[in-house]
């Protein structure tokens, strides 16, 4: 009996580790990368399918690293995502409003 008292305290006081993790680190951290994803895929598409500039060039644009940022162009979509594709995002040119953000 005391051995499962002790592994429901210890289980207790992991979850609270976890949900103040969350709330103090990781949240902003998923809220950053929905925001850095977004940015990323808008901007390069916009780089390479409205001003027709070069895919090399597009690492100019950007004023912070975007080295964890993955994108992939496909010619009709830009995909940004970062953490092996948990968060991402797209961008494709509308016609009438120019480029921008589609639902995964």
């Amino acid at each position: 009996m005391k051995v499962v008292k002790v592994l429901l305290v210890t289980f207790a006081v992991m979850l609270v580790l976890v949900g103040v993790g969350w709330q103090v680190w990781l949240k902003d951290q998923v809220a950053y990368a929905r925001i850095a994803t977004a940015y990323g895929a808008k901007q390069v598409y916009s780089c390479l399918h409205v001003a027709k500039h070069p895919m090399d060039s597009r690492l100019n644009d950007f004023t912070t690293d975007f080295s964890a940022v993955s994108i992939a162009d496909d010619g009709a979509v830009t995909r940004a995502s970062v953490l092996g594709g948990l968060v991402d995002a797209r961008a494709r040119f509308e016609p009438g409003l120019g480029c921008t953000l589609v639902k995964p």
